[in-house]
C-alpha cells in the first residue's frame, strides 16, 4: 500500500514542495548557468513566483549541501552585509571562501550604490576563470521595484551574468500545480478556473488557497477514494480576509495614517494605499500609481513622495514594514509578501475607513481639495513664506507654493492655472498682508479670485505691518488673523532669519493652522 502524503507536504506554503513543484520553462538554463564556472545569476521578479525555489530545486538535483557547497543569506538577516562583504572581498583577493556559491536573497533591500558595487565585484570574480578552474560565484535573487534590473550596470557583466526577469506565472503552470496536488491527495477540485483566477499567477498563493480548501474539507492526507471538493470561493476569501486582517490591518492603517494623521485636510498616504489596492500587481511604479488617482489628489501624493520610505521604516516608532512592502522614491513600490498583496486586492475600503475612524458619509460627501494650504503674498515677504511652507511640509500639510510648482507651471497659461488654484484647489489660503500686497498685479488677481462669492471661512490673513492690518485689499478687519508684525520687523531690521524667528512662525502660524485642519470636517 502506497504511503499516504500529508496535506502540508503537498500544498506546501513554506519551503520547497516535494510533490507540487512545477519546473518553469527557464529551469534548464538556470541549471546550466549554476554549473558553468565563472557565471553568476540574477533572478528577479515578484514574490511568490518561484525565484528562490528554482535555485534550491537545482541544488537538490545537483546534491549541493547547504553550508558546504553553497551558503544562503537573506538581506533581511542580521549580519547579512558582513557575510556578503566577507565572501566577495575574499573571492576578489583570491583567498579561500567558506563555500563556492553564495546565494543572496532579497537583493533589492540593499542600497542601489551597494548593488552597483557588487556588480563590479562579480565581474572581477568572473575574470578569475583565467586563473582558477572554478572561482566563487554569486546568485542574486530579488524584486525589481522599478520593473527594471536590480543591477543598473548589469550590461557590463555581459556573458558573465545569467539574467532572468520573471513575471506572473501562467494559468497553465498553476493548473499543472493543482493537478499534481490532486493526484497526490486523490482529490478533484470543482471550478478549477475559479482557483486559477484567485491564485492571480502566483505559485505561492495557489499553494496557500488549495491548502485552505482542503483543510476546510478536512482533507489532511491522501484519500482512500477520490473525493470531489466543492467550495465557495467567496466564503474561502472571506475566511482568509478575516485571518489576514488580524495580521495586516495594522500594517494598512500605519501606511494610511502616514507620518501625520489628522481628521481634516488631505490624506495622501491613505490615497496611496487605496491606489495600491486598485492595482493588482506586486511591482507598482510611481507613475502607474499616479495614473489611477483623481487629478485633484495627485499634488498631495507628489508632495509626500520623498517621505514614504520613512513611514514604512521608522525606527523611532519601531516600525519596519519591509517584509510586506518596499519603496524607492525614484521608482516605486514592491509588495514583498504575496498574502499582503492578496489582502490589499480584496480589502474593502469601507472597512478600512471604519478602522481609521472615518465616516463613510464624510468620504462620499467631502469636497476634494488638491492642497491643504495655498499662499498669497508679495515677493518682498517671500523669505517668511518659505519658513511657513517648510514647517507646514514637515507636518505633511500639502501646500501650494509657487516655487515648488515651477515645473508644473512652466509653459502653461498662468492666469487660467492660478484662477483654478485660488478659486477652488486649496482648503485654506494663507494671505500675507504687507504694504506691498495691494500694489502687485498678481496678488490683486489672487485676492479677487479668492473673495468671489461661493466660498467662506477659507481665507486666513497674516498681518506683517500696519498697512496690512488696515483692512487691506478688501479682506475685512473682522476676519480672524495671525499677527506677525513684530517678527517681520525683526527680519527687516537684521536681514536674517534665525531659529528664534522659525520657532515664532511655527508657534504663531503653523500650530494654529494644524489645529484648524484637525478641527475641519473630514476631507478624504
Amino acid at each position: 500500500m502506497a504511503e499516504k502524503k500529508k496535506l502540508e507536504e503537498v500544498f506546501k506554503t513554506v519551503g520547497l514542495p516535494p510533490y507540487t513543484y512545477i519546473k518553469p520553462p527557464y529551469y534548464g538554463e538556470v541549471r546550466s548557468d549554476i554549473v558553468q564556472p565563472g557565471k553568476h545569476l540574477l533572478i528577479e521578479g515578484p514574490s511568490g513566483i518561484g525565484k528562490t525555489c528554482v535555485v534550491f530545486k537545482v541544488f537538490e538535483e545537483l546534491k549541493f549541501r547547504r553550508n558546504h557547497d553553497f551558503l544562503y543569506i537573506s538581506c533581511r538577516d542580521g549580519g547579512a552585509a558582513e557575510t556578503i562583504d566577507g565572501f566577495l572581498d575574499a573571492a576578489a583577493n583570491g583567498e579561500p571562501t567558506r563555500v563556492p556559491v553564495l546565494v543572496i536573497d532579497d537583493f533589492h533591500l540593499l542600497r542601489a550604490e551597494r548593488r552597483a558595487q557588487i556588480g563590479s565585484q562579480l565581474k572581477r570574480l568572473s575574470d578569475r576563470t583565467f586563473e582558477h578552474a572554478a572561482p566563487p560565484k554569486a546568485i542574486l535573487i530579488g524584486i525589481p521595484t522599478t520593473g527594471v534590473s536590480l543591477l543598473s550596470d548589469a550590461y557590463d557583466l555581459g556573458p558573465r551574468l545569467g539574467t532572468y526577469v520573471l513575471s506572473r506565472v501562467s494559468d497553465s503552470e498553476i493548473d499543472k500545480l493543482v493537478s499534481e496536488g490532486e493526484n497526490a491527495l486523490q482529490v478533484l477540485f470543482e471550478d478549477r478556473d475559479v482557483l486559477l483566477s484567485e491564485s492571480a499567477g502566483n505559485f505561492w498563493l495557489a499553494q496557500y488557497i488549495c491548502n485552505k480548501v482542503c483543510a476546510a474539507k478536512e482533507v489532511y492526507e491522501t484519500q482512500d477514494d477520490t473525493r470531489i471538493l466543492t467550495f465557495d470561493i467567496l466564503g474561502i476569501r472571506a475566511r482568509l480576509m478575516t485571518e489576514l486582517s488580524q495580521r495586516y490591518m495594522p500594517v494598512a492603517k500605519t501606511i494610511a495614517k502616514g507620518k501625520k494623521w489628522r481628521p481634516g485636510g488631505n490624506k495622501p498616504y491613505l490615497e496611496i494605499l487605496l491606489a495600491l489596492c486598485k492595482i493588482p500587481e506586486s511591482v507598482v511604479t510611481f507613475d502607474k500609481l499616479l495614473y489611477v488617482l483623481p487629478e485633484k489628489r495627485k499634488p498631495g501624493i507628489k508632495a509626500v513622495r520623498g517621505r514614504i520610505a520613512e513611514v514604512l521604516v521608522d525606527p523611532a516608532k519601531q516600525v519596519d514594514m519591509r517584509k510586506q512592502i518596499a519603496f524607492d522614491p525614484e521608482s516605486g513600490f514592491s509588495i514583498e509578501d504575496p498574502l499582503f498583496r492578496y489582502f490589499l486586492t480584496n480589502l474593502d475600503a469601507k472597512r478600512l475607513y471604519q478602522e481609521l475612524g472615518v465616516e463613510n458619509e464624510a468620504v462620499e460627501q467631502a469636497n476634494l481639495y488638491s492642497y491643504d494650504i495655498g499662499f498669497s503674498f508679495a515677493g518682498e515677504v517671500r523669505r517668511l513664506v518659505e519658513v511657513a511652507n517648510a514647517e507646514l511640509k514637515k507636518e505633511d500639510v500639502v501646500t501650494f507654493y509657487d516655487y515648488d510648482q515651477q515645473a508644473v507651471l512652466l509653459a502653461l497659461d498662468l492666469e487660467n492655472i492660478l484662477e483654478r488654484v485660488y478659486a477652488e484647489s486649496c482648503r485654506f489660503y494663507l494671505v500675507f498682508l504687507d504694504k506691498h500686497y495691494r500694489e502687485k498685479v498678481w496678488t490683486k488677481y489672487e485676492k479677487d479670485v479668492m473673495t468671489r462669492a461661493g466660498r467662506k471661512d477659507h481665507i486666513i490673513p497674516v498681518v506683517l505691518d500696519d498697512a496690512g492690518a488696515d483692512g487691506a485689499v478688501g479682506i475685512p478687519k473682522t476676519v480672524g488673523r495671525i499677527d506677525l508684525r513684530d517678527i517681520w520687523a525683526e527680519v527687516q531690521r537684521t536681514g536674517t532669519i534665525d531659529q528664534d524667528i522659525v520657532n515664532a512662525v511655527r508657534n504663531r502660524c503653523v500650530l494654529p493652522l494644524l489645529e484648524k485642519l484637525e478641527a475641519t470636517g473630514q476631507v478624504i
